[in-house]
């Protein structure tokens, strides 16, 4: 299923293509990606931004995520499911003027209706210290796991039983 079907009252993705130099800046900015994992840390040209985008198209589909009005305000990446593996890896950010305005929990909402009743598991890893997402994605059923040693806490949602 395309992730760049997703669509909510105020956002729909996008493709990665579309975006500026100002967006992936913002995209990326340090306090944006602190929670992020190190590749996502220290992207100090376009070229790098770009470079890690591309990698990451590799192992996920990668979307952004812009208002109605045309303005992106994130980024949604989600591993290539395995063959017969149900377990898809989520990863999602958003600019700082994004943060607070219930994008999140939209954009999970969404998601969670593109795959609700198909055999898929969505799965995101939050660091121990990162309440905000953690709440996100409890509110939004998002099962808890156990800590890792690293201090990353994995979050499940069966869309199956949705």
């Amino acid at each position: 299923m395309a992730l760049l079907a997703l669509q909510s009252e105020r956002l729909r993705a996008v493709p990665v293509a579309r975006l500026s130099p100002q967006d992936r800046e913002a995209l990326f900015e340090p306090e944006v990606v602190t929670y992020l994992p190190d590749g996502f840390q220290g992207l100090e040209t376009d070229a790098a931004c770009c470079a890690l985008l591309d990698g990451v198209q590799q192992e996920a589909e990668v979307v952004a995520l812009s208002t109605r009005a045309g303005e992106v305000i994130g980024l949604l990446i989600l591993s290539h499911g395995a063959a017969g593996d149900r377990l898809r890896h989520l990863g999602y950010l958003f600019v700082r003027a994004a943060w607070g305005q219930g994008y999140a929990s939209e954009m999970l909402r969404a998601l969670q209706d593109l795959y609700r009743g198909q055999p898929v598991v969505l799965s995101g890893g939050v660091m121990a210290d990162n309440a905000a997402s953690a709440r996100v994605l409890q509110k939004n059923g998002f099962v808890r796991g156990a800590p890792s040693e690293a201090g990353e806490v994995t979050y499940t949602w069966d869309a199956e039983r949705g």
